[in-house]
């Protein structure tokens, strides 16, 4: 890839992933329109690696009350030094179940991710991920939070990061269409999807790494060069991403359904060039 296909391709790959899109999804229609074939393992990995630290790092994520909470909970109830955060405290009973479906969901991408470069393909789940993102947009806003929520909800909430394996699926539009319909805060599934794409980013590092090391890694400095520009620009897209979709819940009563339409017309647009071309 040239600098400027590096640029676009990590911008929007960072963008993508903590918002209702699909960011397979987008690399696929991306790689086609620039005629550039597969994206390379390195360049992944340094996409992923930047919307990780980005998305880490995020004030609103609130990790080091999660650390303390957990530290709290592990310390026998006579010796806390204070009470735990029920939220915190729920948030992490929730985080146990649905890990393990984002874990899961990023091994079974790594065999489905290709498909993503086949736009007929991709169309379909991208109308489907649209109206996952409508229908809890149409429901009476929920209120709950970590502190009204059992571990068989953080299970279903897990489903939509389970379901994003899928190519034309989001991780971020699953989790927060499941868990409206469960009746949750829209700030607060939104956080916990980030908390989720967290997990599957850090998974997705791991695995980009060893296809890396099993490809044979390459020093030139063409392909070193457009993996930095992707990281960056990944990074970037990502703190513009989180904040567009911040802009959408400033309150409890604001949704994504906003979203489902783009969703709708990057399908049809996926359609129009696997037609055309």
């Amino acid at each position: 890839m040239n600098w400027i296909q590096s640029i676009m391709m990590g911008l929007l790959s960072g963008l993508s992933e903590p918002m209702p899109m699909s960011a397979e999804a987008h690399r696929g229609l991306l790689s086609r329109m620039m005629g550039i074939g597969t994206v390379p393992p390195l360049f992944l990995l340094a996409c992923h690696l930047g919307v990780l630290i980005v998305v880490l790092t995020w004030d609103g994520l609130d990790l080091r009350r999660l650390r303390k909470t957990a530290k709290l909970l592990k310390t026998p109830a006579r010796r806390r030094p204070a009470h735990p955060d029920l939220n915190n405290a729920g948030t992490l009973r929730l985080l146990r179940p649905a890990a393990l479906l984002a874990l899961a969901g990023r091994l079974l991408a790594a065999y489905l991710a290709p498909g993503a470069y086949r736009l007929w393909l991709v169309a379909v789940p991208l109308t489907l991920s649209g109206l996952l993102i409508w229908f809890p947009g149409h429901m009476r806003t929920g209120n709950k939070d970590g502190r009204h929520l059992t571990a068989l909800d953080g299970t279903l909430m897990g489903l939509g990061a389970l379901l994003a394996a899928i190519p034309g699926f989001s991780l971020v539009g699953g989790v927060t269409a499941f868990g409206s319909m469960l009746g949750v805060q829209r700030r607060y599934a939104v956080r916990f999807a980030w908390l989720l794409l967290c997990v599957n980013l850090a998974a997705a590092v791991v695995m980009d790494g060893l296809a890396v090391v099993s490809g044979g890694i390459s020093l030139e400095l063409q392909e070193l060069l457009s993996a930095g520009l992707g990281a960056v620009f990944a990074g970037l897209g990502a703190r513009i991403g989180i904040q567009l979709t911040l802009s959408r819940i400033r309150s409890n009563a604001g949704d994504l359904t906003g979203f489902c339409y783009y969703n709708w017309g990057q399908a049809l647009l996926c359609l129009a060039l696997f037609l055309l071309v």
